[in-house]
């Protein structure tokens, strides 16, 4: 016959077993706090990157499309920047023409850097353009005499400095909708108003980026 326990013994056992199945539930607790505590950090990285890459792409985005900034203007199609002869009137992408095919011819094209009273020929000022140049031009019958005035004294302010790659003209193509286009190699800019700080901004930011930002024509006076 197998030995009796006494009470004392059988109390004792009990609470042994009591002891460790309270230390089993303790360490299984633990296991699965430190597993939750892991698996928390792994979803905040893996948010944290997300959001990061988020925020990269919506910088580029601004940044390529130029929506930061109010007077950077559009980027264009580029159209080309071929030779063609005097007179010859070729298409464009846009209106006014930011790039694309234009007279080259010495004396003609690219045509002096100054205020112009009519209008000179798109495909002259085209080569301006691939010079480096900006050129203002505006719409007559949109535009009162004091803004003419304004953007004149613009450009001939402008034209007497280091930077003075600056044409305003009347535009004799096809209505662009609005008083005044800023253009500059494969961008451009419509204004509504003469807001000189808006054709600054504009001049800023492109001024001189052109396939052929070197040459000519001198500086009117030079």
């Amino acid at each position: 016959m197998l030995p009796r326990l006494d009470s004392a013994a059988m109390a004792k056992r009990r609470t042994s077993q009591v002891q460790r199945q309270r230390a089993s539930r303790e360490q299984l607790n633990q296991r699965i706090g430190d597993s939750r505590g892991r698996m928390d950090w792994r979803l905040v990285a893996i948010a944290a990157m997300g959001l990061v890459a988020v925020l990269i792409v919506g910088v580029v985005l601004v940044l390529g499309t130029g929506a930061g900034d109010p007077y950077l203007g559009q980027v264009q199609p580029d159209n080309g920047r071929s030779h063609i002869p005097v007179g010859q009137k070729p298409t464009y992408n846009s209106v006014p023409a930011t790039s694309g095919p234009h007279w080259n011819q010495s004396g003609v094209a690219p045509t002096a850097w100054g205020v112009y009273g009519s209008a000179v020929p798109e495909p002259a000022a085209v080569h301006n353009l691939e010079h480096g140049g900006i050129v203002i031009w505006y719409q007559p019958a949109k535009l009162t005499a004091a803004g003419r005035a304004s953007i004149e004294a613009f450009v001939r302010q402008q034209n007497a400095s280091a930077e003075f790659k600056f044409i305003v003209s009347p535009y004799g193509g096809k209505d662009f909708g609005h008083p005044i286009a800023i253009v500059a190699w494969r961008w451009l800019l419509y204004l509504d108003s003469p807001n000189l700080d808006a054709i600054r901004g504009f001049a800023q930011a492109h001024y001189g980026k052109a396939p052929e930002a070197l040459g000519g024509p001198a500086a009117p006076g030079g």
